[in-house]
């Protein structure tokens, strides 16, 4: 059974620091185009199997797993998210 994914304000914070509002002249998506196109398909991927597409962050102090993978508009991404009884908690972004 998938699990719930919750979305923190300061992933948002991190989105709106990495993309523009528009699209950029060299084909730099906008933070429209990633929360459309590449943002449903982390999420369903972190419902159905988080412990299977994330690895830990850092093994020894955190519980923070980190998903890393390629993108239809950005090449690579980082999705920082960890597991809050049953819930999976995204937290940052990185490309």
């Amino acid at each position: 059974m998938p699990r719930q994914v919750r979305v923190e304000q300061r992933f948002f914070d991190r989105l709106d620091e990495l993309l523009d509002e528009e699209r950029g002249a060299d084909g730099t998506p906008s933070r429209a185009d990633f929360l459309f196109r590449e943002l449903p398909a982390v999420i369903d991927a972190l419902a159905e199997d988080f412990e299977g597409v994330t690895t830990f962050f850092d093994q020894e102090a955190s519980v923070i797993r980190v998903l890393i993978t390629a993108g239809v508009l950005v090449e690579m991404m980082s999705i920082y998210a960890y597991l809050d009884d049953k819930t999976v908690v995204v937290v940052w972004l990185d490309f």
